[in-house]
């Protein structure tokens, strides 16, 4: 009995020996940060994927945590590489809101300011953007793992990197919210604000540890494998501007460990990352980093294969077969909601014309509850043409947000007719306005309500008595508005598919009732564009516009003008014209058509070409007898390029009404 004992003992020592030696190694993967250079990442997945070596352990820093994290939960390198190339970088990279879930006013504001920046109420630390759109794509690419969780217990085991910014130390995530450990790991300083946890105020890890071989090791990696997007540093003439001083100054801090980390490294696989900086998310970069990845492990397709042969790693092997959870449809739709409502916001925008040379706008939205959900608005507009506003909204449960306004204008403007400048005035306009129907929705909106206007003009020169150009008197004037907008246009400037449909109607009086002691004045107007697609980048835009005066007396305040809808927007009864780049005087009433081709040169390039018909008459008799209709044609050719201030455009037109070219030039959002 004893020595069958003794040889079961024998038996089962062998057994484990035997299992202890045929147990393969652990392999861990390590991903360098770099921002948008580590889209590289994704492309030497696939090839180590198809190398046969399955994958136990991945680390990263920055981005590479962020490549890291997906993986280790299950997205595949193919699904990654369609996630990266199927952002909207330029949006997501800033806390400015996807414009799919904004209400009609909302997306004006947006498309508005250069800067809309959320105020917390608590101090975040420094940074231009709060990560707000990188938190909701986080959200929604982690479901199944937005739990607080032990890193270990994923799929695969995983770890990233920050830096306590309070202490400079290096903060390793093991545990915890996964979604918060990323942000973290990504938060380059100055431009993102730090994440607060306890007493750290954490930002990027690569100020620590760019490239965590070490943290592999210590979760028990046999074997490591690295990709490395560390660039070189730059020389002192590529240091020109403020994001390449913060590019070095980065990247001299990210050398912290790495070669140290480089040496514990199996095999290393370092990308040529040469022409592309952190910031370089354009598609083209992208596209060709993720190639550039795939390329340098391809080149080192032996060293896979001999690395596993030497390690005893089963030919056949494949990385372990896991699946992500996959959400169900509700949670596969873009986040629902209006983001901006409930945030305290400041806003500034730039532009530039060769009109009006320079304006500045600011801008502050403050939410409050006092009974009920409110929200009081301010703007400023610095320039030749000064506008001060300020709006309070109430949010009651029904579908309408009532409205109290005053806008103070201050104007000094040249008016023309056929060219030839006929009057200058400087004046002030009071504008009060109570809306009680103020219904707000995604595609549509719908105002009604009560203004009140007063202008005092306090100059007149250049009037021209013969051309029907007189002293112009103070007066105020009380209007019922209504407005209707649909808008399902898919962008707000350069659209390519949708429509636009607005129409105008005020009553104007100067006591409610009556004008001037006769019947009150009727203002109609309105505006249709549809966006046909007829090849990929070739949009051909038709649209039909007008206005309509009907009363005995026109007033100056309500005369129709004609001008630029680029560079000249500045009056609420001017009508767009191609051509014209002054406010010019026409006939009170006014019918035109607009033609108009647009070409996408590249992502935020764009060639537009317009032909305008227009024909413009006083009385509606006027069209039995021809000759008092005064027929209009213009055209114009544009270039513009989409920027973060706005569009930057020039612009060269014509049209009978001046008979001379014109040319515009402008550079930022219209307000």
């Amino acid at each position: 009995m004893k020595k069958a004992l003794l040889l079961l003992a024998a038996l089962l020592t062998l057994s484990s020996a035997g299992a202890q030696q045929t147990e393969r190694p652990r392999v861990a993967v390590v991903l360098s940060g770099g921002g948008a250079k580590g889209a590289a990442h994704i492309g030497a997945l696939k090839v180590i994927e198809e190398a046969g070596i399955p994958i136990d352990i991945v680390t990263g820093t920055s981005m590479g945590s962020l490549i890291g994290a997906l993986y280790s939960i299950g997205w595949t390198p193919q699904e990654m590489d369609s996630i990266m190339r199927s952002q909207d970088w330029t949006t997501l990279l800033t806390d400015r809101v996807d414009p799919d879930v904004l209400d009609i006013d909302h997306r004006r504001i947006q498309n508005t300011y250069a800067l809309w920046h959320a105020l917390s109420t608590q101090e975040e630390g420094g940074g231009v953007v709060r990560g707000i759109n990188l938190d909701r794509l986080f959200t929604q690419l982690l479901y199944g793992y937005t739990d607080s969780l032990d890193f270990y217990s994923l799929p695969i085991p995983f770890s990233c990197v920050a830096t306590n910014l309070i202490d400079n130390t290096e903060i390793d995530f093991h545990h915890g919210y996964l979604k918060q450990a990323m942000r973290a790991s990504m938060s380059i300083p100055g431009v993102f604000a730090p994440v607060r946890m306890g007493d750290m105020l954490l930002v990027d890890g690569g100020l620590r540890n760019n490239y965590p071989v070490d943290i592999a090791r210590e979760m028990g990696a046999d074997i490591v494998i690295g990709v490395s997007v560390q660039g070189e540093e730059l020389t002192a003439d590529e240091i020109t501007h403020t994001v390449t001083v913060l590019e070095q100054i980065v990247d001299i801090n990210c050398r912290n460990k790495y070669q140290y980390n480089v040496n514990r490294t199996d095999l290393l696989l370092p990308v040529d990352v040469s022409g592309y900086s952190a910031a370089s998310f354009t598609d083209d970069a992208i596209r060709t980093l993720i190639a550039r990845g795939e390329r340098v492990a391809r080149q080192n397709w032996d060293k896979l294969l001999d690395l596993r042969r030497r390690h005893g790693i089963d030919s056949t092997a494949r990385p372990a077969s896991f699946r992500r959870p996959i959400p169900p449809k509700e949670k596969q739709r873009r986040l629902e909601g209006t983001p901006l409502l409930g945030e305290r916001l400041v806003g500034a925008a730039f532009r530039f014309d060769n009109e009006e040379n320079g304006a500045l706008q600011l801008g502050i939205q403050l939410p409050f509850t006092w009974h009920l959900p409110m929200n009081f608005s301010a703007h400023i507009r610095l320039g030749k043409r000064l506008r001060i506003n300020a709006q309070q909204t109430i949010f009651p449960s029904g579908i309408t947000s009532p409205t109290l306004a005053y806008t103070f204008f201050r104007d000094d403007l040249d008016y023309y007719r056929a060219d030839t400048r006929v009057a200058n005035l400087r004046y002030s306009h009071h504008r009060a306005e109570l809306l009680p129907i103020n219904s707000r929705f995604r595609r549509y909106l719908l105002r009604a309500g009560l203004r009140w206007d007063y202008y005092n003009y306090d100059r007149q020169s250049l009037l021209r008595p013969e051309l029907g150009i007189d002293s112009i008197p103070n007066a105020h004037y009380f209007r019922l508005c209504a407005e209707a907008i649909h808008n399902s246009e898919n962008h707000w400037y350069f659209p390519s598919s949708g429509s636009l449909i607005e129409a105008r109607y005020a009553y104007i009086t100067d006591n409610l009732v009556t004008y001037d002691g006769g019947p009150g004045l009727h203002d109609i107007q309105g505006r249709w564009r549809v966006n046909l697609p007829i090849a990929s980048r070739l949009t051909l835009q038709p649209m039909a516009y007008g206005r309509l005066f009907i009363g005995d007396h026109q007033p100056h305040p309500f005369a129709t003008i004609l001008g630029s809808e680029w560079f000249g927007m500045c009056l609420d009864q001017q009508m767009p014209f191609d051509g014209v780049t002054n406010l010019e005087y026409v006939d009170r009433n006014l019918v035109a058509l607009r033609l108009q081709l647009q070409y996408r040169l590249l992502k935020n390039h764009y060639i537009q070409a317009r032909f305008t018909l227009a024909s413009s008459f006083t009385h509606f008799d006027d069209f039995q007898n021809p000759e008092d209709i005064v027929n209009l044609f213009g055209t114009s050719a544009a270039y513009f390029y989409d920027s973060f201030l706005g569009p930057l455009g020039v612009n060269i037109g014509y049209s009978n009404l001046l008979d001379s070219p014109t040319f515009y030039l402008t550079l930022g959002h219209k307000f």
